[in-house]
């Protein structure tokens, strides 16, 4: 079968924790150009399905920035084994194996985007985001870039016949991530201020969607004006150029120096300190992802007398992933999709991606699906 496999590590263990501020600013900042080189389409042995795992004929992959780390990582970052990338999938059971009896051959799944262990403490409490044994696919476990990929039972989630396969493996990372940040973490309520950093990113689309499902008041961010005027058809109230405005002086001006509730950021770096100098007393600042840098500066003065909140947040459960689902389901939540690739293209998807120009997920699909037959959700 054909698949997309990567001999240099780029996941986010790679980078985002690292310790030193000198040497992640070497490790990922200074690099002799994006090496899409690396993402290498070939020929591999077809999966086969052992116990309590299915073998997904694949129909779509979502790309994400924790693929795209590959493209930037330092030459010496080489794998012992080279992996089939992306987190993101959908597509037909093709097989089963022994012992597999919540789904069949010829059902359209979706893959909840980790490898649970099921017995650690926060498996076993609905927290297996935290699991400390979970591979990602892409990054511990073969992933989506290919015709097909095996998956365990657990990892599978059924897709409603009103749901596009591409539609639902643009959701996972994105949806039940911001999910998470949003409502677990941040615990988000109507009549809230919500300043959503980068909305053309798939962490935008569906901060700016869940924040309004919640009856908040959405305040939208971005580089350029071309990506907020798509914010605003999104359904984001105002918008910032953080290009050149400042985040703290423009939510004032917004919110007659009120401040933000909330903020849902994934780019963090100097972003990171106007932001949270934009909350409201009682605020809340969660963030999920460091594509501007690990590190940033907070007056802890401020922060304490304002009683402010800084949140970590990784991922989501599988719970959360059925929840956005079934939202989008029902038509309370939507899948943008910017472009799709077939995967002999894959480097072309991953160099779009790495532009930053995009508004909302690329995607990919196997050579044999493309161009697309079945219709997906653009915001067009």
């Amino acid at each position: 079968m054909k698949a997309v496999q990567l001999t240099t590590s780029g996941d986010y263990m790679s980078h985002y924790m690292v310790d030193d501020h000198e040497s992640w600013k070497e490790e990922v900042r200074i690099h002799e150009g994006y090496g899409l080189d690396r993402f290498e389409y070939r020929d591999i042995p077809r999966p086969k399905a052992g116990p309590g795992q299915v073998v997904v004929q694949i129909k779509a992959c979502g790309l994400n920035h924790l693929d795209a780390w590959a493209a930037k990582a330092p030459r010496t970052a080489v794998r012992e084994q080279p992996i089939t990338p992306g987190a993101d999938m959908a597509g037909v059971i093709d097989e089963v194996g022994a012992g597999v009896t919540g789904c069949a051959v010829g059902d359209r799944i979706m893959v909840y985007p980790g490898v649970k262990c099921n017995r650690c403490r926060y498996c076993l409490t609905g927290r297996d985001n935290l699991c400390p044994d979970k591979p990602g696919f892409g990054s511990g476990w073969d992933g989506g870039l290919a015709e097909y990929a095996l998956v365990p039972e657990a990892s599978i989630i059924p897709v409603p016949d009103g749901v596009s396969l591409i539609d639902a493996a643009s959701l996972p990372i994105i949806f039940m991530t911001v999910w998470h940040m949003l409502v677990t973490r941040a615990r988000v309520q109507p009549g809230d201020i919500v300043l959503v950093n980068a909305a053309g990113s798939g962490v935008g689309i569906a901060g700016i969607q869940i924040a309004k499902l919640f009856h908040a008041r959405v305040i939208a961010s971005a580089g350029s004006d071309a990506k907020l005027e798509k914010a605003l058809k999104l359904g984001a109230d105002e918008v910032i150029n953080y290009s050149n405005s400042s985040i703290k002086e423009e939510v004032a001006r917004l919110t007659d120096g009120y401040g933000v509730d909330i903020v849902v950021d994934s780019l963090s770096g100097n972003l990171a300190e106007d932001s949270i100098e934009a909350l409201a007393v009682g605020g809340r600042f969660v963030n999920c992802g460091c594509t501007l840098g690990n590190w940033a500066t907070v007056n802890v003065a401020r922060m304490l007398f304002k009683e402010t909140s800084v949140l970590g947040s990784v991922m989501g459960t599988h719970r959360e992933l059925q929840e956005c689902l079934r939202l989008v389901s029902e038509g309370k939540l939507r899948a943008v999709i910017d472009q799709v690739y077939p995967l002999s293209r894959v480097r072309d998807a991953v160099s779009h991606l790495l532009e930053r120009r995009v508004f909302g997920k690329v995607m990919v699909v196997p050579d044999s699906q493309y161009p697309p037959t079945e219709p997906y959700s653009t915001l067009d």
